[in-house]
């Protein structure tokens, strides 16, 4: 019997890559398409094209060709910004550069023309803003990385941000911090809280029934987008009907980048309310502590895989933040049974 003996760091990268590759799938819900025609200078369709789709950050590369009717689809794209060249022979390639995709967004460039020329010639377009959304009827709104960068949070919990998407509104007007109820009083159209959905990278993840909350509550700084669709769905949109909020984790790039924070607050830099000055009350204990990280980039595991510059990439993300509250809290009074009344005897009970 031969025994097969693994170095020790070798299990856990297996299973890095086996985690990997589920979550892939889960992810692909939670994705854009990008389409097009290409077509001649006189709008003829142009079968056979390659399409060769370039995400900005990552630089990972999808290709395809457009079919007898020069129409063409990329789909199961992570949000972000690609660059798309298309090219055909006897004709000037064409690329097209900031396509923004977010989350289950077709992006429809149209009719793509080629002209009539060499390889070695180019045509360069810099797309568009992103147009009115045609190719289905849903409504939606989207959160984006920018917003996120840019927008300040007091307790930086990623559902108060929400409450600037139309159509979404927000009864918890004191988020100090995220929690496990930071969904709760999150409705969208005014339906009730436990008609929404909520996703992480395309898994269901709302109590189901409940209280209308989320499992799983992301740290802002591990979110790449939230897109709200208030109504419209499309068929895999349609689970709940009371609006469905679709959140997007960070990916890796191409490089490696990392982020590190701290959020304090104390009952010395704010001022007493006017109820606690009347009736000459000091100022309650308010000390709220949230700090965090995170890090991502290319998976490089010298002499095994280099993800900056192989053409199968693979990246990772992680990111962690701590809550430390000191807050004065409700006190609660409970009686326990006397022995009297655990065995049943309740006459001396009040």
């Amino acid at each position: 019997m031969k025994v097969v003996r693994l170095r020790t760091w070798v299990v856990p990268i297996v299973v890095l890559l086996i985690s990997l590759a589920g979550a892939m799938n889960a992810f692909a819900q939670a994705s854009g398409t990008i389409t097009g025609t290409v077509v001649d200078s006189s709008g003829a369709a142009l079968p056979g094209a390659t399409v060769t789709v370039t995400e900005s950050n990552t630089l990972a590369v999808r290709t395809g060709v457009s079919n007898e009717a020069g129409l063409f689809r990329m789909a199961a794209l992570d949000p972000g910004e690609y660059t798309v060249r298309v090219e055909l022979a006897s004709f000037k390639p064409v690329s097209i550069s900031a396509v923004k995709v977010s989350t289950s967004e077709i992006r429809d460039l149209g009719k793509v023309a080629l002209q009539i020329g060499s390889i070695e010639q180019s045509v360069d377009v810099t797309a568009e803003a992103t147009p009115v959304q045609v190719s289905d009827s849903a409504r939606r709104k989207t959160v984006t990385g920018d917003d996120l960068q840019n927008i300040q949070m007091k307790g930086r919990d990623i559902f108060g941000l929400l409450a600037v998407l139309p159509g979404v509104q927000d009864a918890n007007l004191n988020r100090d911090f995220s929690s496990w109820t930071s969904a709760t009083q999150i409705t969208i159209n005014g339906a009730p809280s436990q008609n929404k959905d909520v996703r992480i990278d395309g898994i269901n993840i709302v109590d189901e029934g409940g209280c209308g909350t989320a499992f799983v509550n992301l740290n802002m700084d591990a979110v790449g987008e939230v897109q709200v669709i208030a109504n419209g769905y499309t068929a895999e949109n349609g689970r709940n009907n009371g609006g469905l909020i679709n959140v997007v984790t960070k990916s890796g790039t191409n490089t490696f980048k990392g982020s590190a924070w701290y959020n304090g607050r104390r009952d010395r830099f704010n001022s007493n309310d006017y109820f606690r000055k009347v009736s000459n009350q000091a100022k309650p204990l308010y000390d709220v502590n949230i700090s965090g990280y995170g890090f991502g980039g290319p998976l490089v595991i010298p002499g095994l895989v280099d993800s900056r510059k192989n053409i199968k990439k693979t990246f990772f993300f992680v990111s962690q933040e701590y809550t430390n509250d000191k807050r004065p809290t409700v006190t609660a009074r409970a009686n326990l049974p006397t022995a009297l009344e655990r065995g049943g005897d309740f006459s001396q009970t009040p």
